[in-house]
């Protein structure tokens, strides 16, 4: 017979919900949790658990985001663990469909470096802003069906379009003649920030982090999105322009390297060196296939409202109407956030 393990494991379930629920329902909620920790994760014995609600207006109200904090007497659990636990798991899948809620879950070890500060890097395209900016681009003048048919291509595996590359730079192509006040026009009345990115770049950098963009869209609005949130660095592909004629070329700027799945994931890991950042104090947030390469080299990597396929291959997802929420993931709760925003929290 095995020895019996004397370790102890530390796990955070973090819960959220699209509504706050009912002190009845959270308990029931809990509790089934709770029991398919004891069923599937092999814990010897279920030492103790503790719940607070992050979004809480005070210590007696319950909330739509609940931490339950449990300990157990097991060897720790990875993230991978944790991930598959979430994704995987029949019995979890079942509870968070019966109750509408996501379960995030984190070896206790990883939650608590969350409060030091580290580095956090953002796709742009449907992560930071709301739009695509290669559709928009091609919708402004016209073109977005030809531009789309090549996505949809691209998606589907089909040649030419077999990778990123290929795929960007017909889709850059179609661009040949575009005025360079395009630029000008989406940021004036197109492009629109996801609620909350403002407010989570502010957090983040008052707590002493270092953020990025990293985006496999384009420099012009890259950069503005980093200028206008505050982040410390972006990374995007250079759309070559005639100077004189003051139009896209179609072309790429030869020399810098195209920002590709594994292009961001080389960036997240040489920005944390830079900063001499350890990569488990990073995190990344994208919605997209080619953000699953840096997801998965950083510390926590957040699938934030992302395509299906996504979410199921991601370390952690979070469906939610505000970016502000990825506070929630990283354990400070709504009067902390609250207090680095400067707002008093309203009972």
């Amino acid at each position: 017979m095995a020895a019996h393990v004397s370790s102890r494991c530390e796990l955070i379930f973090l819960v959220f919900t699209p509504t706050r629920l009912t002190e009845e329902t959270w308990s029931s909620l809990l509790h089934d949790i709770r029991i398919s920790i004891s069923s599937q994760m092999t814990a010897h014995d279920l030492l103790k658990h503790a719940v607070r609600y992050l979004d809480a207006e005070d210590d007696r109200s319950t909330g739509r985001i609940a931490e339950l904090v449990v300990v157990m007497d097991r060897e720790p659990a990875t993230l991978t663990e944790c991930t598959n636990f979430c994704q995987t798991n029949a019995q979890v899948a079942s509870l968070q469909q019966k109750y509408n809620v996501e379960v995030v879950l984190q070896p206790g070890e990883l939650y608590a470096l969350h409060k030091t500060p580290g580095l956090a890097v953002f796709d742009m395209d449907s992560t930071l802003i709301q739009q695509e900016v290669i559709d928009e681009l091609a919708r402004a003048v016209g073109l977005y069906d030809k531009v789309a048919a090549i996505t949809e291509a691209a998606m589907r595996g089909e040649a030419p379009y077999t990778d990123f590359e290929a795929s960007l730079r017909a889709r850059v192509a179609l661009l040949k003649g575009v005025p360079t006040s395009i630029w000008d026009q989406l940021k004036a009345g197109v492009i629109t920030f996801t609620p909350g990115a403002s407010e989570l770049a502010r957090t983040l950098k008052t707590l002493g982090w270092k953020t990025a963009v990293l985006s496999g869209g384009f420099t012009p609005l890259a950069n503005w999105v980093k200028e206008t949130l505050g982040l410390d660095y972006a990374y995007a592909n250079h759309l070559a322009s005639d100077p004189h004629l003051n139009i896209l070329t179609g072309e790429l700027v030869p020399g810098p390297p195209i920002v590709h799945a594994q292009r961001k994931r080389e960036l997240l890991l040489q920005l944390a060196a830079d900063n001499n950042i350890p990569a488990e104090r990073t995190i990344a947030v994208g919605d997209g296939s080619n953000d699953l390469l840096m997801m998965g080299a950083a510390g926590l990597g957040i699938a934030f409202n992302a395509k299906p396929k996504v979410q199921q291959a991601a370390p952690a997802r979070l469906n939610s109407k505000s970016l502000l929420d990825v506070m929630y993931v990283l354990g400070y709760d709504k009067r902390e956030v609250h207090g680095l925003l400067g707002r008093s929290v309203q009972p």
